[in-house]
């Protein structure tokens, strides 16, 4: 998808990672309106997620077409929340179960083996047999310091930082919010060989001001001033629900996420976050 080299194995010491996430939504099951029926669920996960709550949610959905953007007709659903003791989440809903890690995030590998442990005992204890969509996204929020609110425009590559961030504006014009959006689509070759489809990508970056929400797994509220960048990929076709096969392309889709954040980057950003290499 990105024609950038592969990222080297790095840890940031004060990394800008707010959330990480990893869904996969699949038919129906309505045995997991119930406690009845999410019970064997828990019981498998209950050495990682030892905490299990009910939880309603009221579902608003957006349809985009010709008129914009309008909130479709919601509902009530029923679903779970179970939680680690280190605070990572595991919603499940009647179709769909989304994990999510956030400031705790230790890597991928941790990450990823915690995902493929949920794909196996959705597998295994629910009868899941399709998956209708696998997706991965990573919310960054580089927060501004007070003592210099501009700060975030020496961070990131000039073409992230736009001219909202160069020398357009005049003197005693304030930037209030500047969000840029880029869908693209990859074929599945390369290292993108293991979808059955064409994978989608959604990118958003882009300057925000304190006081905004970020939609997340939960939302998050922003106390300053912040820069983003939210990487959103996804494959959006009916599969075997293989954890296997879908653990590897969480992998895959993974390391388009972590060559785009890395190549990001500026030497500024670099020592700002605290970039080390690892052997």
């Amino acid at each position: 998808m990105f024609d950038l080299p592969a990222a080297p194995r790095y840890h940031l010491t004060r990394a800008p990672l707010a959330q990480a996430l990893a869904q996969v939504r699949f038919p129906l099951r309505a045995r997991l309106q119930t406690l009845e029926g999410v019970a064997g669920l828990q019981d498998r996960l209950e050495d990682l997620f030892p905490d299990m709550r009910e939880q309603q949610v009221h579902e608003v959905s957006l349809v985009l077409g010709p008129a914009g953007p309008a909130e479709a007709g919601g509902g009530s659903s029923r679903s779970w929340m179970f939680t680690t003791e280190a605070g990572s989440s595991l919603i499940v809903a009647p179709d769909s179960a989304t994990l999510s890690v956030g400031t705790e995030y230790e890597g991928v590998e941790q990450f990823g083996d915690l995902f493929k442990a949920v794909l196996q005992a959705l597998a295994e204890e629910t009868g899941v047999r399709t998956c209708d969509r696998l997706g991965v996204r990573y919310l960054s929020v580089a927060e501004t310091p007070p003592t210099d609110p501009a700060a975030w425009r020496t961070w990131f590559r000039p073409e992230l930082v736009g001219w909202p961030g160069g020398e357009v504006l005049a003197s005693g014009t304030s930037l209030v919010t500047s969000i840029t959006q880029t869908q693209l689509s990859a074929a599945p070759v390369g290292e993108l060989s293991g979808p059955p489809v064409a994978v989608q990508a959604v990118v958003r970056h882009g300057f925000v001001p304190s006081g905004s929400v970020v939609p997340g797994v939960p939302p998050i509220a922003l106390q300053t001033p912040a820069y983003l960048l939210d990487f959103d990929l996804f494959v959006p076709a009916a599969q075997p629900f293989a954890a296997g096969e879908l653990a590897a392309q969480f992998q895959s889709l993974h390391a388009q996420i972590d060559r785009f954040f890395r190549w990001t980057l500026t030497d500024a950003g670099e020592a700002h976050f605290g970039y080390e290499e690892k052997a």
